[in-house]
């Protein structure tokens, strides 16, 4: 069996990071691991001064001093970790930190060797106030193509007004479903439905949120009248209304 890496959206918050290297990549890589809401370690021989500063800043960014080549050392940091990124110069540091993080069995972020990570870092961009993201890679080959492919897709997405607007209209639909219709094989065909509608899909191609609103409602009174729910879509459309923000996916 070929192995194959799978994209996924991983929950920090409450994971444990072992930075190993406190250079450019690894302080880059630390500082993306914090921000994503986890406790980070780095361990090395020195720090860059943007790692020092922040660390003196945030209690859950840690710097230990260690000489990464001795394992013995290295063994409880690595035992702490869920996620060890491997980011030194030095090929036989690398080499070591690499066996002892897949002997513990735990994930590896190689920044040095993209042949052997198994997590990749990709580049990524947020939309719509970050209520849509997108990450793009090529698992290594080249970060400079992958830039300019997360660019390209930026340049297109931004001025698709009608792709905003269909964002807009389904995370208002999403909450009133469930509140409507309780189970999910009654209601996910509905998303299917609307998104079919000659005049949703109109409205939507022309940026009009409130004529989607009521398209959406008009179909989702209908299919909830079908499975014995009353709903008129003037109750439909006024829930619509009233949802403020999006489903939290946490």
């Amino acid at each position: 069996m070929v192995a194959v890496r799978v994209p996924l959206w991983l929950e920090m918050s409450g994971r444990r990071v072992l930075v190993v290297g406190g250079g450019s990549v690894g302080t880059r890589r630390a500082l993306w691991f914090r921000q994503a809401g986890a406790a980070v370690r780095v361990v090395g021989l020195s720090f860059s001064e943007e790692l020092r500063r922040q660390a003196e800043e945030d209690e859950s960014l840690e710097l230990v001093e260690l000489d990464a080549s001795d394992t013995e050392a290295l063994g409880p940091h690595v035992e702490w970790a869920d996620i060890v990124v491997i980011a030194t110069d030095n090929p036989g540091v690398n080499e070591a930190v690499w066996r002892l993080a897949r002997e513990l069995r735990r994930w590896v972020n190689d920044a040095t060797d993209a042949e052997r990570t198994e997590i990749v870092v990709p580049y990524t961009l947020e939309l719509y106030g970050g209520g849509l993201r997108v990450a793009v890679t090529t698992e290594g080959r080249t970060g400079v193509a992958a830039r300019h492919a997360r660019d390209k897709i930026r340049e297109c997405l931004e001025g698709d007004r009608g792709l905003e607007t269909l964002y807009e209209a389904m995370w208002r639909v999403k909450p009133v479903l469930k509140r409507l219709i309780p189970r999910a094989k009654d209601r996910v065909p509905i998303y299917y439905r609307i998104d079919e509608d000659p005049e949703f899909r109109d409205a939507v191609e022309r940026g009009s949120l409130e004529e989607a609103l009521r398209a959406a409602a008009r179909v989702i009174a209908q299919e909830a009248q079908r499975l014995g729910i009353d709903a008129s879509p003037d109750e439909v459309y006024r829930l619509l209304k009233s949802v403020e923000k999006p489903i939290s996916p946490l």
